[in-house]
């Protein structure tokens, strides 16, 4: 079917009907009469030959071919904005909105100096974070609901649909209070003492032990999932449990005498924070998004490994 055969007000109507979830709210929203967005939708139904919608009593329910429209004009819909604000942005100056996704462990402190001091210097740049799990971040770059994402990774994207940039490379060490390491550490202790991790469904604790000693991990006592670095630091300077932290991120409180840092051996597991959008072949960057990359790699550029 080619586009022209389409009406977009059409389009722009069934989007209103499944962002609203029914006629009645989408019509308030379009400033149409029901029966007018009612009328829209059939017609768009009958020109495309597919149900868009399951009408369930008053309810109406996304079919399997309504959920895929929605999901690609909402991501059309999104880079028609982004396009237009360039085209008006005749000096290429850094302006609009940026959908930043953002790995939940993302340590705040560091993160927060860094937004600060973008915002200071991109005034025209405003920025909306969109936290989620590796798997939620890139389905939201697929979906066009992020514009681009920050996200610690064992390795880049593998997809070919996503451009990764490699900010920084952060070594992962395990560190624990004195009382929970005393002696000489082996893997048994690990199978006697509590543990704080992020998430159940991946243990950074068990990429840890399998890096450093080629093994399968001992029955583990996690006490808490803390999902964050800052809490499983607090977590872990209050005796709750042993953990893996950054290093950059334990330093300080290691100094101290507060933490005591366990290694193994000369290796040093490393995780990477990536730069993330999709890749457009050919196509200009947003000014904004190469503002805020640019900032980006300097920013964290004390925290790269050789």
């Amino acid at each position: 079917m080619e586009l022209q055969q389409i009406d977009l007000n059409k389009l722009n109507t069934f989007f209103a009907v499944a962002e609203q979830a029914g006629v009645t709210a989408a019509a308030r929203h379009l400033a149409l009469t029901p029966s007018a967005v009612s009328q829209s939708l059939s017609a768009l139904e009958d020109a495309l030959d597919v149900r868009l919608f399951h009408r369930v009593g008053r309810r109406l329910v996304l079919t399997r071919e309504g959920e895929l429209l929605y999901r690609r004009f909402r991501e059309y819909q999104a880079r028609l904005a982004q396009t237009l604000t360039e085209v008006r942005n005749e000096e290429r100056e850094p302006r609009g909105l940026i959908r930043l996704g953002l790995f939940v462990g993302f340590p705040r402190e560091r993160l927060a100096s860094f937004l600060a001091e973008f915002s200071r210097a991109h005034e025209k740049v405003r920025v909306k974070l969109l936290y989620g799990s590796r798997d939620e971040l890139v389905a939201g770059l697929l979906e066009g609901r992020m514009d681009a994402v920050l996200s610690f990774d064992p390795e880049g994207d593998a997809s070919g649909r996503i451009e990764a940039t490699r900010l920084f490379r952060e070594e992962l060490v395990l560190v624990g209070a004195a009382s929970l390491l005393r002696g000489r550490f082996s893997l048994d202790v690990l199978g006697r003492v509590p543990v704080v991790d992020y998430y159940q469904s991946d243990p950074l604790i068990h990429r840890w032990i399998a890096y450093h000693f080629r093994r399968k991990p001992p029955r583990l006592n996690v006490r808490i999932w803390a999902a964050t670095t800052n809490l499983a630091l607090d977590l872990i300077l209050k005796r709750v449990g042993v953990g893996i932290l950054p290093r950059h991120v334990a330093a300080p409180f290691v100094a101290r005498k507060r933490l005591r840092l366990v290694e193994p051996g000369k290796r040093v597991l490393t995780d990477s924070m990536w730069w993330k959008k999709l890749s457009s072949p050919g196509a200009r960057a947003s000014p904004a998004l190469e503002a805020f990359r640019e900032a980006a790699i300097e920013a964290f550029s004390d925290l790269a490994l050789d």
